[in-house]
């Protein structure tokens, strides 16, 4: 029925609201175009330390440092690479299409939920679940929906008293292994610059397996990053 349906948009537009009221206001996150994040990757080896650079409308370049070499991924606005000495290949390289999908994704600089229906996207109010005893309203967020291989659903578990998203629900296309689930856990939520909540703690698991734990030092939003950083500068 239309008040059913009604009421259950509202609530989603009340939830997205909190949540930008609470992580610092819808304007400051349109303000925001640039966003600098450093610290390491924990790994049973030791950490690693990690440099992840982000530009509006959709640049992004990650640099892992491993064994004295640096790793990168990068997205400069059309060319997906990657750089991976550890390989045996000292030079930027072209990410094949499958493998580009993720970054593309990673690489799309505003809040999703930032006016979400002009950019065609679904959001739907899934009900209650929990995060390590955290009551959450679950938001399914659907981009180019019924549009094949280009449709991305993912589900945010917000906490319900902070607004905050503990929990990002995604499948990702892994090669050979078809898709697999990757749950991002965020905690550690810390006023970065600008007025803006950021998480500085964010475990991925993977098929429910742990993946890996980044822990941020710093976050930078605003500084300058020149466009020359992400550039693909291979063949």
């Amino acid at each position: 029925s239309m008040m059913v349906t009604f009421a259950w948009s509202q609530t989603v537009d009340e939830i997205i609201g909190k949540y930008f009221e609470n992580v610092g206001g819808m304007q400051k996150l349109k303000d925001m175009k640039s966003i600098k994040m450093n610290g390491s990757v924990l790994t049973p080896q030791g950490d690693i330390a990690i440099e992840i650079c982000q530009k509006a409308p959709n640049k992004m370049i990650m640099t892992m440092e491993i064994m004295g070499q640096k790793m990168v991924q990068a997205y400069d606005g059309q060319i997906a690479w990657m750089q991976s000495p550890l390989t045996g290949n000292p030079k930027p390289q072209k990410l094949p299409a499958e493998q580009a999908g993720s970054i593309l994704e990673d690489a799309e600089f505003e809040d999703p939920f930032i006016d979400y229906a002009k950019k065609g996207y679904e959001v739907t109010y899934e009900g209650n679940g929990d995060v390590d005893g955290v009551k959450c309203y679950i938001l399914k967020l659907t981009k180019n929906k019924g549009q094949g291989d280009t449709e991305n659903v993912s589900s945010y578990y917000l906490d319900c008293d902070t607004y905050l998203p503990l929990l990002l629900k995604q499948k990702t296309n892994a090669g050979p292994m078809g898709m697999v689930d990757v749950d991002a856990y965020m905690s550690d939520y810390l006023y970065a610059g600008n007025g803006i909540m950021m998480p500085f703690n964010i475990e991925q698991k993977m098929g429910g397996q742990t993946g890996m734990t980044m822990k941020f030092n710093t976050i930078e939003i605003n500084a300058a990053v020149a466009d020359d950083v992400f550039t693909y500068k291979g063949e």
